[in-house]
């Protein structure tokens, strides 16, 4: 029983750590296109779309599934989904800042 309990928060803990590295890194990218105006980072912005995606992805379907699996924790882990599909809207308004950006370059 013990187990479980700690494993949940630990769950919930890399979750937030997750969702707020996400944001991070895909915001550390979007500056370092603005300040460097190198073309080359957009494709590294889109693999880490894609790459975040990914991870992300299956690590919200893990989530998903505890949330179905301890009833006891369920807004948490619930509350912890939802801050992740919030990086969804920001990759999504970032795409849209670099896009506009590089349009108004050339």
């Amino acid at each position: 029983m013990k187990t479980e309990e700690i494993k949940r928060p630990k769950l919930i803990e890399t979750g937030k750590w997750m969702a707020v590295c996400s944001a991070a890194i895909g915001t550390i990218i979007l500056l370092a296109y603005f300040a460097l105006k190198a073309n080359e980072l957009m494709f590294v912005g889109l693999f880490y779309i894609y790459f975040a995606t990914a991870i992300n992805g299956v690590f919200f379907l893990v989530l998903l599934l505890e949330c179905l699996r301890q009833q006891n924790h369920w807004r948490k882990i619930a509350a912890i989904m939802f801050f992740m599909l919030l990086n969804i809207p920001l990759s999504i308004f970032y795409c849209f800042l670099a896009l506009n950006f590089n349009h108004q370059n050339f």
